[in-house]
């Protein structure tokens, strides 16, 4: 059995849930089979917030056998999402009695600072700003480019790194740059600027080479946050 931890960071959508059906669905183009069971979602323990809030909500589990559970049985459920829309359905990673459960929500709990180290681990340049104007992006033929668009800076005080006096960040409406954040004139924190992942600039794309990027919702912290950020990069050294 592998560890909390590790279920937790194999796992993007977890919840308490009591089992209904064996070999079900509650999904209309996900027909039932020996390999499904329906529960209803009791808790939320680490579940995408754009989904609302899914209590007493009928959740389809794709398992490796039906036959393990029992109708009526509560269980911790570590699965990844699979299908949204007409109904949710994921698939197990794991389960353990909900007993467990106190022990989970403090990893899941834990996520957002254990991410935020990774962040800053990964930074090329860590800055107190303020954007002072962006610039939208240039044109290209590029179809699937990001379409970045310029952030200068007003630097107030370098926390790792170089003092870069732009950013580049994505405004194209699709995936998968829709869900990356979005900065404006006027916007002040803390920014973790990251080297452009390799094949991210191309020829005749609208992201120049040598640039830094915010990708991340990590990626701006609040400037109450210095402290911590400066004991995060101090044990980082």
């Amino acid at each position: 059995m592998q560890s909390v931890s590790d279920l937790v960071n194999s796992s993007t959508f977890i919840f308490i849930g009591t089992v209904l059906e064996l070999g079900a669905s509650s999904v209309p183009f996900v027909p039932p089979n020996e390999k499904l069971i329906t529960a209803r979602l009791d808790e939320s323990l680490r579940i995408d917030p754009v989904l609302g809030d899914l209590r007493g909500k009928t959740i389809t589990i794709a398992v490796n056998s039906a036959e393990q559970f029992s109708v009526g049985q509560q269980l911790v459920f570590f699965t990844n999402s699979w299908v949204h829309g007409r109904g949710i359905a994921v698939r197990e990673v794991a389960h353990m009695e909900p007993g467990q459960s106190n022990p989970v929500a403090a990893v899941v709990a834990q996520l957002p600072q254990r991410h935020l180290l990774d962040r800053l681990q990964d930074a090329q340049a860590v800055v107190d700003a303020s954007i002072t104007h962006v610039d939208p992006p240039g044109f290209t033929l590029d179809q699937h480019d990001g379409l970045w668009a310029a952030a200068h800076l007003q630097v107030n005080a370098a926390l790792k790194g170089d003092t870069p006096d732009v950013f580049y960040f994505p405004t194209a409406e699709w995936p998968p740059w829709n869900r990356m954040p979005r900065f404006h004139q006027g916007q002040s924190g803390i920014f973790l600027l990251h080297i452009p992942p390799p094949g991210t600039v191309k020829e005749g794309g609208t992201l120049p080479e040598g640039s830094l990027i915010a990708v991340d919702a990590a990626d701006l912290q609040d400037q109450s946050q210095a402290p911590q950020i400066n004991q995060f990069l101090a044990a980082l050294k």
